[in-house]
């Protein structure tokens, strides 16, 4: 099987954020889709390991911030590359908060969700969430992940869907 055949799908980036206990906290994700449009759901995927897997399971809440291809890349590196267990994602990020959640300047427009239901994978969680409240923020063209990878250099975290390892 050729898993490069994978990259052909088309992904977003998005910093994907909830509330632990009164802490805004996230990470980069690049899973996302629309479900449904009555009552608009959003499924999005978040890797068992990452600290906001934890965060959206207990809150049952989570916000999707797509960013536009100006956002600053060191927004997907501080949400990708680090983990929210011992760092504060936030700490110098500007952000906003917009339908209860955290949603930084960075993006150019928000989602926010109500966790629904879920389905476990073997590295994964698949969060269904009903949407409430969303907006634009910001002029911007919403960044893809080819975008990510072909004109940023951007590199994937082991904790990625996307991720192939070599």
């Amino acid at each position: 099987m050729d898993k490069k055949a994978l990259y052909a799908l088309s992904y977003g980036v998005y910093t994907v954020t909830s509330w632990d206990n009164g802490r805004p906290t996230g990470c980069t994700a690049n899973s996302a889709m629309q479900i449904t449009s009555s009552p608009a759901t959003i499924a999005v995927s978040i890797n068992k390991g990452n600290y906001t897997n934890s965060v959206i399971d207990e809150s049952g809440h989570f916000a999707i911030c797509i960013l536009a291809e100006d956002s600053d890349p060191i927004v997907i590196g501080r949400f990708g590359f680090m983990s929210g267990r011992d760092t504060d994602k936030f700490d110098g990020v500007p952000y906003t908060v917009r339908g209860a959640m955290p949603v930084p300047d960075a993006a150019c427009a928000y989602i926010c969700c109500k966790v629904v239901d879920k389905m476990q994978t073997s590295t994964h969680t698949v969060f269904l969430g009903e949407v409430t409240d969303a907006g634009v923020t910001r002029q911007g063209t919403p960044m893809t992940y080819a975008y990510y990878h072909n004109v940023i250099k951007g590199k994937t975290a082991k904790n990625a869907p996307t991720y192939i390892g070599d």
